[in-house]
């Protein structure tokens, strides 16, 4: 079974438990990247009626993300196909279902994301509500994004795994720029 046939084990079961370990596969994935801009991409597409190519995009950075399959269900919904369509709604909602067992939005139980953009995903489209603002919380071993709702409640997501990854992204990024640095500039051909 493909890793990413692994992901949706949780459609099946849709448990904290079973929601979790499908994240496990997602975030331990070497091309995991929670900041990723593969949504952004999808909407482009979405936008220039490109919808067999939003049906087509699929990688792990997109897997656990409820706008990713809303984007889905969309293309689907232009090209009249009522099955895929369900399906990918279906998702959507099981994966804001899983996201909402995963914590309570307080301090002490913030919500699980995998990806910055279910922050505002949950919010908007499941919650039907509006962020006014947005800020970084460290609780001991915690890292959390708080966001203040346009009612003045505010939301906590643990985003310890996002945020080290980017971390980890950023020091990735700055060796290779350093080892690309330290090796001499190749001579070009016509140049003796």
């Amino acid at each position: 079974m493909k890793t990413y046939e692994k992901v949706f084990e949780f459609l099946t079961d849709p448990t904290k438990e079973t929601f979790l370990k499908c994240r496990e596969l997602v975030i331990s994935n070497t091309e995991y990247d929670p900041y990723s801009e593969d949504i952004e991409n999808l909407q482009d597409l979405l936008n220039e009626g490109k919808f067999e190519e939003v049906i087509q995009y699929v990688n792990v950075n997109i897997l656990l993300s409820p706008r990713a399959h809303i984007c889905k269900y969309f293309a689907y919904k232009e090209l009249g196909d009522e099955k895929g369509r369900n399906i990918e709604m279906t998702i959507a909602q099981l994966i804001f279902d899983c996201l909402e067992k995963t914590g309570d939005g307080t301090k002490d139980s913030p919500y699980m994301i995998t990806r910055i953009s279910d922050e505002r995903d949950l919010i908007r489209h499941h919650f039907n509500k509006q962020d006014v603002s947005q800020s970084l919380v460290k609780d001991g071993d915690k890292i959390m994004d708080v966001l203040t709702l346009d009612d003045g409640t505010q939301l906590y997501f643990d985003i310890k795994v996002p945020y080290q990854r980017l971390a980890f992204s950023f020091n990735k990024r700055n060796e290779q720029a350093e080892n690309k640095e330290e090796k001499p500039p190749k001579k070009k051909w016509w140049k003796f």
